[in-house]
């Protein structure tokens, strides 16, 4: 029996509970807020590398789900399955044709080793048992895609399916969303005036804009190196470490603190 083999789910932005952004898909900061001749703050909400749809590599019925919302799960991770019972009956008759192939093909190679047998003969069972073996492949290829995994370590943030549930290759909506923790960034523009003035790999201060209490440092990870002709700005990433408190997450909104390098 011939199954449809589909690709995961592609990448969304936001969840329930945990809202995170892509860096592919960030909204831009806000330009740089306060400046003076050697530092400027700029507004910024942290986001993360990797946050994905996830879908089904098969059409099935779930048979159960092995991760639940806010649940840490590390990449390859089964997060739910599909009934793999007639996918198992596939590839038990694969098995047993390649068995049959396996021996067929073996017989004739005795067969032609004492000149009993043509060449062509024993080309067309060399072919049946590779067919075999392709078809032996695809069945057990088949029982690994009807686990639906996590593609990369990270957080469950929201989970839309449901034991019982016909899924499809075509669906659009995604089964699970996962985000990455780590690492956090945040994205911000500064003025044409700081082009000079930064360097990759220099630390800068960032702070919680809601929890005065939560600090922490940064290191620039990416400067631009074109402007933005309509705004006079060019674009800064920088990687956060985590706060003591933990406060910091993706979408949280921070200041980040630029100050001018001693050259």
């Amino acid at each position: 029996m011939k199954r449809g083999i589909g690709i995961p789910g592609v990448v969304l932005a936001g969840a329930l509970g945990l809202r995170a952004l892509s860096a592919a898909d960030a909204r831009p900061a806000k330009p740089a807020d306060s400046r003076s001749g050697d530092s400027v703050t700029a507004d910024a909400n942290l986001m993360v590398e990797r946050e994905v749809g996830i879908g089904t590599r098969m059409s099935g019925i779930i048979d159960s789900i092995q991760a639940e919302r806010g649940q840490a799960v590390r990449k390859g991770q089964a997060l739910a399955t599909l009934d793999q019972r007639e996918f198992e009956l596939d590839r038990r008759a694969a098995e047993a044709a390649f068995s049959a192939a396996e021996a067929d093909f073996d017989r004739y190679k005795e067969l032609f080793g004492q000149k009993l047998t043509s060449k062509t003969e024993l080309e067309q069972r060399r072919a049946r048992f590779e067919q075999a073996r392709v078809d032996l492949e695809k069945a057990k290829l088949v029982i690994d895609r009807s686990v639906i995994r996590a593609p990369f370590d990270g957080i469950v943030v929201d989970r839309s399916v449901r034991i019982g549930q016909k899924v499809q290759i075509d669906d659009v909506a995604p089964l699970f969303r996962v985000s990455s923790m780590q690492p956090l960034l945040a994205r911000v523009y500064l003025n044409e005036a700081w082009v000079d003035r930064l360097r990759v790999g220099e630390n800068v201060s960032v702070a919680s804009a809601q929890v005065p209490s939560a600090r922490s440092t940064g290191k620039i990870t990416f400067l631009s190196p074109v402007l933005d002709p309509a705004s006079g700005t060019f674009q800064v990433i920088v990687a956060v470490a985590p706060d003591r408190g933990r406060v910091f997450r993706p979408g949280s909104a921070v200041k980040i603190s630029f100050a001018r390098a001693a050259r």
